[in-house]
């Protein structure tokens, strides 16, 4: 088992697809070798690199307490596209703001 805390941060996003289509393919993981990891790059959210039940989110309440759940649990359709409906908050896991954006406030 391989364990990497943000294993996008001194990678090349292409360098980390092969790396972990390399941990699918028997012929270069023989014994089954895991890996585990965390990003924030949502590209990853790719069914031609993962199953439903290999992606994982997390997400604070508002207590700071954290809560662990699978894309699974939201049943997306077979050509749903992953990245959008996370990117638009359809599985939570993004962040709330209290505040309007920067740019919006310097427009206006």
């Amino acid at each position: 088992m391989l364990i990497i805390d943000e294993l996008d941060s001194s990678l090349h996003p292409l360098l980390v697809r092969r790396l972990v289509r390399m941990f699918h393919q028997p012929e270069l993981n023989p014994n089954g070798a895991q890996l585990f990891f965390t990003t924030h790059y949502s590209s990853l959210l790719d069914r031609t690199l993962f199953r439903r039940d290999q992606i994982w989110f997390t997400e604070k309440d508002n207590d700071q307490a954290t809560r662990l759940y699978p894309l699974s649990d939201f049943s997306p359709r077979e050509n749903e596209a992953w990245e959008r409906g996370y990117l638009t908050g359809r599985y939570g896991a993004v962040p709330f703001f209290n505040d309007p954006p920067l740019l919006a406030q310097a427009a206006g």
